[in-house]
């Protein structure tokens, strides 16, 4: 920012005339009476002094631009701002004098012009002050942009990461278990629903896999993951897992891979499901959520991997949507709403 805008040519052009101007009217007010400013102003006048701050500002720039490659001064600060000011106030001097006397010797044939050249002095050195404070000012606000920016990337690939890895992640709690599944049939010389499950387990890997370069995918390529999940889930509960989808047009609902797949694995860690216990998950939608409802059926869980598993959600659902992730309960049933994905957004 502090580049462009000292080599800017619409600021360059236009800040020497105003600047001119405002100093040549603050020059008549200390030398004439208000009145009589109309009768005095000279174009002439206001010419030179036009030339003068564009040399001026010209030189601070010039001057800016070389202090600001000069390495040694990068890495002290109290020395580079030193140099600097010591530089333009030495360069506003020696320019205001040389062209002054220029001015009022050969052109208009003043030899004595000390009174008007201290008040051209004291008023371009104010106005050196100001250009320089505009300077430091453009620098510093340029200096926290790019801290926010940088900071606003960092996060963006923080979130982005963390999306990938949930995207991507394969439960190893769950594939121990459906290995040792498998190795438990084949020990009951269980033949047929040991290749039964081998195939449901390669299949949901599978499209697991398949969805890993997809920021966002349909429900029904989502339930279709699912289902083959709660097949392999129900060779232990004896068919007791049951995911009921109480909604139309699936390819029309929009989530982030395996959101939902996450969503019941967390209701099956949290709840009490076996041989002899029944979880029914229904899920529908309302307008902007998704819905799952079910029977409380609380088991001692640790609390620390359960509050995990939700914010591991809720982080990737933060890529998407402002919405948040909910977890309530109604009465003897839980309520979990999950937002739809919009694509518009």
């Amino acid at each position: 920012m502090k580049a462009n805008y000292l080599n800017n040519n619409i600021y360059r052009l236009l800040a020497p005339p105003i600047v001119a101007i405002l100093v040549y009217l603050l020059m008549l007010l200390i030398f004439d009476r208000l009145s009589e400013i109309s009768n005095n102003f000279s174009p002439e006048e206001l010419i030179f002094l036009v030339f003068v701050t564009a040399c001026l500002f010209e030189s601070y720039r010039f001057w800016l631009i070389k202090t600001e490659k000069i390495k040694a001064l990068a890495k002290n600060k109290l020395l580079k701002y030193s140099v600097v000011y010591t530089g333009s106030f030495l360069i506003t001097i020696g320019l205001i004098y040389f062209l002054f006397a220029v001015y009022f010797k050969l052109v208009i044939g003043i030899n004595e012009f000390s009174a008007e050249l201290v008040s051209f002095l004291i008023i371009f050195i104010l106005v050196g002050i100001l250009f320089h404070l505009f300077y430091l000012s453009i620098r510093f606000l340029d200096r926290q942009n790019s801290l926010l920016l940088e900071k606003e990337e960092m996060n963006r690939k923080s979130i982005e990461f963390e999306l990938e890895v949930f995207k991507n992640k394969l439960n190893p709690d769950f594939l121990y278990e459906s290995l040792e599944s498998v190795i438990s049939l084949i020990r009951k010389d269980d033949v047929e629903h040991a290749e039964q499950y081998i195939d449901h387990l390669a299949l949901f890997y599978r499209r697991i896999l398949g969805n890993r370069y997809s920021e966002i995918i349909s429900l029904e390529e989502e339930k279709l993951k699912i289902d083959e999940y709660i097949k392999l889930r129900n060779y232990h509960y004896s068919d007791n897992l049951i995911v009921n989808w109480n909604l139309d047009e699936l390819n029309k609902v929009n989530v982030v891979p395996n959101m939902i797949l996450q969503t019941v694995q967390l209701i099956e860690y949290g709840q009490q499901v076996d041989i002899n216990t029944e979880l029914k998950i229904e899920i529908s939608q309302d307008e902007g959520d998704l819905i799952f409802e079910f029977l409380s059926s609380e088991r001692l869980t640790p609390l620390p991997k359960f509050k995990k598993l939700k914010e591991a959600i809720q982080k990737a659902l933060s890529f998407y949507t402002n919405k948040s992730f909910v977890w309530e309960r109604v009465g003897q049933s839980i309520k979990v709403s999950i937002p739809k994905i919009n694509l518009e957004d």
